[in-house]
C-alpha cells in the first residue's frame, strides 16, 4: 500500500509554508494532489489536473520516477505549478489574504487555465475553440447553420479525447496527429471505450476536420494528416417490407400501449421521418392545399421545411383516431413497445444486424452502459425507431423518383441517400433504363400504323 511521505522544510517565518505533491492510492490514472501545510491546524489539499500510474510515482521523493521523457516532462510541469502556487501564496500573505482550501483550489484552476491558453496547438484546446465557433459556421452541404446535434457530437468526441489523454498520461498536440496516433486511438476506442467500428470511423473523420481547421489558423499539422481518414463498415440495412408492414397492421393486441405504438410505427414507415420529428406531430401539422391534405413541419436535426402528402395508410390511422395522431409517448417507451409489436406480429426470421447489449453496470448507481453488438438475431430484436425512416427510403426506392424521396427523408445528396439504403449507383442507372424503356413503349403504341403498299 502507498503511504504519503512529506518532506518538510523548516522556515523560521511562520508565514512560510511547505508544498508537497502526493497520490492517495494505487492504480492507473491516479490524481496527483498538492498539499499546502502552513502549520498543524492549517493544512489544505487539492487535486491538480495531473494524473499518474502509481507505479511511476516515487513516494520517497514525492515526484514521478524519471524513467522516460513523459515522466520527466510531468515533473517539470509539477515543479512549475509548485513555484506558481508558492509565489501566489507569498503575495497573498503580503496582502493579508485569507488562506484556505478554496483559495488553493482557485489558484490551481487559474494556473491551469493560463497553461491551457498558452497551448493552442493542443488538440483538445483547438477542439474547444472549434466547438465555440460552430454556431457561426455553415454546413458545407446544406449551407444552413450547424445544428445543435452537430455541436453535441463534437463535444462528445472532445470529452473522449480528454479521457484518452488521461489514459495515455500525456497531452495530444495537433502536429503529432499521424497514422501511428490513429492506430493508437482506434485501439483505445475499441478496447477501452468499446465503441463500434462505425462510430470510431466517424470520430476519426471529425478529428481530422478539427485538425484541418487548426491549419487554417497557422497551427502546425503532421504531413500524414491527409492520410488520417475515417471509415465505414458495411452493415446490414434492417427495414420492414410492405408485406411485413401489413402483418403489423393485421396484428391484434390486448394492450392499448402496443396498439398506440403500432399506429405511430405505421405512420412513421409511410412518412419517413426521424422519431424526434414523428413524435412531435399534432393535428396542427396537418394542412390543406388545393384540396390535398399534407403534413407540414420543420425537421429538428436539419432545420429543413418538410411538406409530405398524407399516405393512405397514415390516413387510415388518422381516421381511426378521429383525425388525430396517436397518443404521445416518449422515445424510450416507443422503442420498447415496437419491439414487442413486431415480435407479436410474427416477424422473427433470423436477420443479420446490430442490437444494443449491456456491456457494463455501475455497482453503486446501477447505471448500465450499452454498446451495439453485431450478429444474427430474430428480426424483432433489431427493430428500433430508426427503422421507420430506413423502411420508407428503401420501400419507395425505384417506386418514385429519388429526388422526391430525398425531399421527404431530408438526405443532403443522392449519394448519401444511396449509401443509406445500400444501393450502388448502378441500380439507379437500371431504374432510369427501365423508365426509358417504358417511355419508349408508350411512344411506340401511340405511333399511327402506316399503310403497306
Amino acid at each position: 500500500m502507498l503511504t504519503n511521505i512529506f518532506i518538510f522544510v523548516n522556515y523560521r517565518n511562520k508565514n512560510m509554508a511547505t508544498l508537497k505533491f502526493l497520490i492517495q492510492s494505487e492504480g492507473e490514472n491516479k490524481s496527483i494532489y498538492i498539499r499546502l501545510s502552513i502549520d498543524r491546524k492549517n493544512v489544505y489539499k487539492r487535486k491538480t489536473n495531473y494524473a499518474i500510474n502509481s507505479k511511476d510515482w516515487n513516494v520517497d521523493k514525492a515526484q514521478p520516477y524519471l524513467r522516460d521523457e513523459t515522466l520527466k516532462k510531468l515533473k517539470v510541469d509539477l515543479d512549475k505549478l509548485k513555484n506558481n502556487v508558492e509565489e501566489r501564496y507569498n503575495n497573498a500573505i503580503s496582502n493579508g489574504t485569507e488562506i484556505s482550501g478554496y483559495w488553493l483550489e482557485e489558484q490551481i484552476n487559474e494556473i491551469q487555465k493560463k497553461r491551457k491558453e498558452s497551448e493552442p496547438d493542443r488538440l483538445i484546446n483547438h477542439f474547444q475553440t472549434y466547438i465555440e465557433n460552430l454556431p457561426h459556421k455553415r454546413d458545407a452541404k446544406s449551407k444552413r447553420a450547424v445544428s445543435p446535434a452537430t455541436i453535441k457530437k463534437y463535444t462528445t468526441i472532445k470529452n473522449k479525447l480528454v479521457a484518452f489523454e488521461k489514459y495515455r498520461r500525456r497531452k495530444i498536440f495537433i502536429k503529432n496527429i499521424d497514422l501511428k496516433f490513429r492506430t493508437e486511438l482506434i485501439n483505445y476506442f475499441q478496447k477501452i471505450e468499446k465503441l463500434s467500428n462505425n462510430t470510431i470511423g466517424r470520430y476519426i473523420t471529425f478529428i481530422k476536420t478539427v485538425c484541418k481547421d487548426a491549419k487554417i489558423y497557422g497551427i502546425e499539422t503532421h504531413p500524414q494528416l491527409e492520410a488520417f481518414k475515417g471509415y465505414t463498415d458495411e452493415v446490414a440495412k434492417v427495414f420492414l417490407s410492405f408485406e411485413e408492414l401489413q402483418k403489423i397492421e393485421n396484428a391484434k393486441f390486448t394492450r392499448e400501449a402496443l396498439d398506440n405504438a403500432r399506429d405511430w410505427l405505421i405512420i412513421g414507415c409511410y412518412i419517413g421521418q426521424r422519431i424526434s420529428d414523428l413524435l412531435s406531430l399534432t393535428d396542427e401539422n396537418i394542412i390543406t392545399r388545393n384540396g390535398l391534405e399534407l403534413i407540414s413541419f420543420t425537421q429538428q436535426k436539419t432545420n429543413k421545411n418538410i411538406v409530405i402528402p398524407i399516405h393512405p395508410k397514415a390516413k387510415e390511422i388518422l381516421n381511426k383516431r378521429n383525425g388525430n395522431f396517436p397518443r404521445l409517448l416518449s422515445a424510450a417507451k416507443f422503442n420498447i413497445h415496437i419491439k414487442e409489436v413486431v415480435k407479436l406480429a410474427g416477424i422473427n426470421e433470423l436477420t443479420e444486424g446490430k442490437k444494443l447489449v449491456i456491456v457494463a453496470k455501475d455497482p453503486k448507481t446501477g447505471k448500465k452502459t450499452y454498446r451495439k453488438e453485431h450478429g444474427t438475431f430474430e428480426k424483432w430484436e433489431l427493430i428500433t425507431s430508426h427503422v421507420m425512416r430506413r423502411t420508407f427510403a428503401t420501400n419507395f426506392y425505384g417506386e418514385m423518383p429519388t429526388a422526391l424521396i430525398i425531399s421527404i427523408t431530408g438526405h443532403s445528396t443522392e449519394a448519401q441517400y444511396l449509401g443509406y439504403v445500400g444501393k450502388p449507383p448502378i441500380d439507379n442507372a437500371q431504374i432510369i433504363a427501365e423508365y426509358f424503356n417504358t417511355l419508349y413503349q408508350k411512344q411506340q403504341n401511340n405511333v399511327p400504323l402506316r399503310k403497306v403498299n
